[in-house]
């Protein structure tokens, strides 16, 4: 009985970029938050990354509207979560810190701006 041939490039998924936009550094484990840009949509992810012990390791994990978002663009969401992690592991990824808003902040008016 013969097998068929690998479908190795018909398989691959859509391309895609990575953003981190945050990293909180801890002791032992960093928190880590950012996106996955494809397809003109944007696919938020939380994780955990460890450096320590073992050897580096990240553990993406996304919401269930990230991952119906995923569905939609890469169909098989469990292969693009590997996909993430190996990747998030390479450090095949963009990192541009965002901007934490706090809620006791107030805005501040522009410049000559009337207050009142």
């Amino acid at each position: 009985m013969s097998r068929p041939p690998l479908k190795r490039f018909e398989d691959a998924l859509p391309q895609y970029d990575i953003v981190v936009d945050f990293i909180s550094e801890g002791d032992v484990a960093n928190l880590l938050r950012g996106y996955v840009s494809a397809e003109g949509k944007r696919i938020p992810f939380k994780g955990v990354a460890y450096g320590r012990f073992g050897g580096q390791n990240v553990s993406p994990s996304l919401s269930p509207s990230a991952k119906k978002v995923a569905a939609e663009v890469f169909g098989d969401v469990e292969r693009f979560e590997e996909d993430l992690q190996l990747r998030l592991v390479r450090g095949d990824f963009s990192v541009k810190p965002g901007k934490e808003k706090h809620s006791h902040e107030h805005p501040q008016p522009p410049p000559g701006a009337a207050t009142g």
